[in-house]
């Protein structure tokens, strides 16, 4: 499956009906053997699936043990990580835990270590159907992304996400750049 991903304004209502954070650091899925870096999987009920977004380029600053994606709206830049989802009752307190790891604060969405926007991520539906395990979580994740749709041999359906992202201002000597967009490849 090709990556598309559209990008959406966070300041609109929609911002509200969030329910996936696309990870591509320490708070990927697949981080390690026990999930994310901080826990954020097990100790919120998230489902998680890999993924990939285009629009960004992914960084890490040479003092830091993180990556910053930087956005750039172009389609050959993308990165790779995990959909992190939760269901309806979940997700607002676990995005809250994403958004305090990540410094942002949406009442000063332009002043904290991260940014935020609001991104549809596509995933295989074979790929959901193995890894959501709790039905209703499921059937909530389907039900709330768009129509699936053929890409290939295999259905795929967007679920809107956000993900977390820093301008450059102008630290491109300090970082190293992942060409391939996925951190855990390095």
């Amino acid at each position: 499956m090709s990556p598309s991903a559209s990008h959406v304004d966070t300041t609109s209502a929609m911002a509200e009906d969030v329910r996936a954070v696309f990870a591509y650091g320490t708070l990927r899925g697949d981080f390690s053997e026990k999930g994310d870096f901080w826990g954020v999987i097990a100790k919120t009920g998230a489902a998680w699936v890999p993924a990939s977004v285009p629009g960004f380029k992914l960084y890490q600053e040479d003092c830091a043990t993180y990556p910053f994606a930087l956005q750039t709206e172009s389609s050959e830049d993308v990165l790779h990580g995990t959909l992190l989802m939760w269901s309806q009752t979940l997700a607002r307190r676990a995005i809250q835990r994403c958004d305090q790891i990540e410094g942002f604060d949406p009442e000063s969405p332009h002043d904290g270590l991260y940014r935020r926007a609001m991104v549809d991520v596509p995933v295989s539906v074979d790929g959901l159907m193995k890894m959501v395990k709790e039905k209703d979580l499921l059937k909530d994740i389907l039900g709330k992304s768009s129509d699936p749709s053929k890409d290939g041999d295999s259905a795929s359906v967007t679920v809107r996400a956000f993900v977390y992202h820093q301008p450059m201002d102008g630290r491109e000597k300090e970082v190293k750049h992942f060409p391939g967009g996925d951190w855990l490849s390095k």
